[in-house]
């Protein structure tokens, strides 16, 4: 059973003061939590002003009554105690927030922050030392355990936030209808369990205070047996809330300057000066601000619930649409994918064959490097043997013929022929030739070719033609040490083409285009006519017939007119010719417009070339002689 036997809390009492002689006595509750607190005036006050609130405020007992995890601490996961309300508006029991400070402050002791979890103490007055506060570093925050957002503590420390009072009234009616909680009468000086309890006055009374009340009370207060009262429900307590400095008085007055709740003593005591009102008339003016910032905050709930269920929506019509695709691509896959597994085991074979053929080469040069080693080890045992233990005389009798065998050893050379390439190589972006139709093209193609930049050649057609500003493009062709082509690309290939001019070497840029088959193109333009040198280097590797020279030469300039037809530029001369070959009839040995091999558009007279700005393609001519 569980026995209150103080229930003053913060909200006043319903009990009495109790004698001097059981003063020290504490009552322990045969089943926890423990309820302790000190006895307080239980004379009711205004209480017909706050019955009407009361009986509002109750409604939603039952749901607490129901679910006692309301009233844990999210920290140590006991029945809260002495709840306090962190800024972020999550509660947490006081010796919780306490050691929540030490850990987040950095003063960790485990003397210090042991806390006893199995008792509920509920009081306005925080459970802090003189020598707490003085230590308590300026700017304390602590990290809300639930959000995870951090918050500043009052100057005061945890005994500065607020107590969840709602908490705390809904955890002593909870209790109150309990029917493992023992009352006792809150007017009996000595210890009488209560039997009665009176609605209206919210007094817990024995059988004699109950005739006693009912005779000096207004006929119309209820006053029922405590099992009814639990039955119907208990929902009404004189909620006075009792100021921390002066245990005797009432929070009562509001202090606009400190914004805090205070009693009558304060006003003139640590709050003189300040701007201060009764909490009735403060609790009007704050009420209607706070109603009027509540309704917006709902309207801003309402649209974040809208915009919610759409974007409940949205991700259902999302994860409706990637069904749908992922059937798609489970109905592809399953089509593709038998031939991929012929295609892997295609690729393994050829890697099975390829590693076979690299490790017979491997075991035959094993052999020979095992032969190698044993000349070599029984040289070094020897000749560590004769200088460790061999005397002068000793030493210098082997001296010749050591050091001969040591300088043989020491000439053994691996040949570079000796080492194996790893040059099996998987090129995923290839096509493999062997595709089966009505299918994807399948990638992906094992190689064993390894490039040889002595075989690799440069395709130089049209370099007697280059010219000063003209673009040339070369072709690189690549083949592997049995001189086949390459069918892969992928090498590193560096071009550098220089003109040498006067002993200064000064290069030209010079681009390089993987083709992706094995060849590449070089491209460039010349800037200065002359003898260029072109080399490349694969992999840092000269390729076959490197350097190249190219002789570079300048445009040859037109020595003719750029003209229309010969009858128009000459003035209808007869013996003026036209490279273009076109002739008019009467006797022109030159062009004429609408003609047999008149090109129809504007051209050179001395080679017929349509573009203005070009190179002369024939060598000078006689055409347009005249005599001065």
């Amino acid at each position: 059973m569980m026995e209150i036997d103080h229930i003053s809390y913060i909200f006043g009492s319903f009990s009495r003061r109790r004698s001097q002689e059981v003063g020290n006595i504490k009552r322990r509750s045969l089943e926890a939590p423990k309820i302790s607190h000190d006895r307080s005036n239980s004379a009711p006050q205004h209480a017909s002003k706050k019955m009407e609130s009361a009986s509002v405020r109750t409604k939603s007992m039952c749901a607490y009554k129901q679910d006692e995890n309301k009233f844990k601490c999210p920290f140590c996961k006991h029945i809260v105690e002495e709840p306090r309300v962190l800024p972020c508006l999550h509660t947490f029991c006081t010796k919780c927030l306490q050691k929540m400070e030490r850990i987040d402050g950095g003063v960790e002791n485990e003397a210090e922050t042991s806390i006893n979890l199995h008792t509920y103490h509920i009081s306005t007055k925080p459970n802090l030392s003189d020598s707490d506060i003085n230590e308590r570093p300026i700017m304390t925050s602590i990290v809300c355990r639930i959000c995870g957002i951090p918050s500043i503590l009052p100057p005061e420390g945890v005994g500065g936030l607020p107590l969840h009072y709602l908490l705390q009234h809904r955890m002593i009616l909870t209790t109150l209808n309990s029917s493992s909680t023992q009352l006792l009468c809150d007017f009996c000086p000595n210890d009488v369990l209560a039997v009665y309890r009176c609605t209206n006055c919210a007094y817990n009374l024995c059988n004699t205070c109950a005739d006693t009340h009912k005779r000096h009370k207004c006929s119309t207060h209820e006053i029922l047996h405590l099992e009814d009262a639990r039955k119907k429900g208990i929902n009404r307590i004189r909620r006075q809330i009792m100021c921390s400095e002066h245990g005797d008085r009432e929070l009562e007055v509001f202090c606009s300057t400190c914004c805090q709740v205070i009693c009558r003593d304060c006003t003139s005591v640590s709050h003189k000066g300040h701007m201060c009102e009764l909490a009735s008339r403060a609790a009007k003016s704050f009420t209607t601000t706070m109603r009027k910032a509540l309704e917006r905050v709902r309207n801003i709930a309402k649209e974040t619930i809208e915009l919610s269920t759409r974007l409940q929506g949205d991700s259902k019509r999302i994860q409706n649409r990637c069904d749908r695709v992922k059937q798609e691509v489970e109905k592809y896959m399953e089509l593709y994918i038998s031939e991929i597994e012929k295609h892997r085991q295609r690729l393994y074979d050829e890697i099975q064959h390829a590693q076979q053929e690299k490790l017979e080469i491997i075991e035959m040069q094993q052999v020979e490097v095992q032969k190698r080693l044993r000349d070599v080890k029984e040289v070094v045992i020897f000749a560590d043997d004769l200088l460790a233990e061999g005397t002068d005389v000793e030493i210098l009798s082997f001296v010749k013929t050591l050091l001969r065998r040591l300088e043989r050893c020491s000439k053994l050379e691996m040949s570079s022929d000796w080492k194996v390439p790893d040059n099996l190589q998987f090129l995923p972006d290839e096509m493999a030739q062997d595709t089966s139709a009505g299918l994807c093209p399948i990638y992906g193609v094992i190689t064993t070719q390894t490039i040889s930049p002595q075989n690799c050649i440069l395709k130089l057609e049209g370099s007697d033609n280059i010219r000063v500003g003209k673009k040339v493009e070369v072709t690189l062709e690549t083949y592997d040490s049995s001189n086949e082509p390459l069918q892969r690309g992928g090498e590193t290939v560096v071009a550098d083409l220089r003109h040498r001019d006067a002993g200064i070497s000064r290069s030209v840029q010079v681009n390089v285009e993987d083709n992706g088959n094995g060849t590449y193109h070089l491209k460039f333009t010349p800037d200065v006519a002359g003898k260029l040198l072109l080399s490349i280097l694969i992999k840092g590797q000269p390729i076959k017939d490197n350097p190249f020279q190219i002789l570079v030469r300048t445009l040859r300039p037109h020595h003719g007119t750029f003209h229309c037809c010969t009858f128009c530029s000459s003035g209808g001369s007869k013996e003026a010719t036209c490279g273009c070959g076109g002739k008019m009839p009467g006797g022109y040995r030159g062009c004429g417009h609408g003609h047999d091999g008149h090109p129809g558009r504007r051209h050179w007279s001395c080679c017929g070339n349509a573009l203005e700005h070009s190179e002369c393609v024939r060598a000078n001519s006689t055409h347009y002689q005249f005599t001065l």
